[in-house]
């Protein structure tokens, strides 16, 4: 049983690791997989990405627990909390991704919610963890380079393998997240029409995303006073919500 503090970070094992998997619950493959595709997506979007595949955090709650995971790790670049974690907990069936604020208007809560039950769940509920997180880990590549995946991740092993899992769990709560993301797009188109007249400029991807990357572990600190690379989030809300579910 792990709590936030005695989760092993995987920076400590070098700049090149974005996943803690102390249980073996997912193939070296997967990691392998989870780490060229978290590393990609920094490189071309100062995006950091980090997965937890654990046995079991007790009796806590999911989401307390990855917070304070998030806040420890300091996952995203300091002041512009463009962090991702992806959190799979096998006894409780847990499974949740948590953003950071500068990642809202990418990856808003129906978002996350959509890619949970679209292209994690269905493999999860099949027995293939690994496949969920390496698939769920693609779409939000896809979703944060506002585009498809390079050949160099379709083709690895752990998605090609897998692309029967990708299919929509058409249950009442999806078809309330496709409504609210048509809305979403309405709404952003609007807002930007109502701009342009004004002689505003279109929206930008997070806040700074597109900045330099930063080198070192996570690239933000925590608010609680031990983020692992002593960084700092800006002294603001370092959590711009996600979404989680049971499968």
């Amino acid at each position: 049983m792990y709590n936030p503090a005695s989760v092993p970070n995987p920076k400590e094992q070098g700049q090149g690791c974005y996943v803690a998997n102390p249980d073996a619950i997912i193939a070296d493959s997967d990691v392998v997989f989870l780490n060229t595709c978290a590393a990609r997506l920094e490189a071309e979007t100062n995006v950091e990405m980090a997965v937890a595949a654990l046995e079991s955090i007790g009796e806590a709650d999911c989401f307390d627990f990855c917070y304070e995971l998030f806040q420890r790790w300091g996952i995203g670049q300091a002041g512009q909390n463009t962090g991702v974690l992806v959190c799979f907990v096998l006894d409780s069936h847990d499974i949740r991704i948590m953003t950071g604020v500068g990642l809202e208007g990418v990856l808003p809560d129906a978002r996350c919610s959509q890619i949970i039950h679209e292209n994690m769940i269905p493999a999860f509920r099949a027995g293939d963890y690994g496949g969920g997180l390496c698939l769920g880990a693609l779409r939000i590549y896809e979703v944060c380079t506002d585009g498809e995946a390079p050949e160099e991740l379709r083709n690895m092993r752990s998605v090609t393998n897998r692309g029967q899992y990708a299919q929509e769990d058409t249950t009442t709560e999806d078809i309330v997240v496709d409504i609210i993301v048509l809305l979403l797009i309405i709404g952003l188109i609007v807002l930007v029409v109502i701009s342009t007249k004004k002689g505003g400029g279109g929206r930008h991807f997070g806040a700074g995303v597109g900045g330099p990357t930063m080198m070192g572990g996570f690239g933000g600190g925590s608010s609680l006073g031990g983020g692992f690379s002593g960084g700092s989030w800006g002294g603001g809300s370092t959590m711009g919500g996600g979404a989680g579910s049971k499968w």
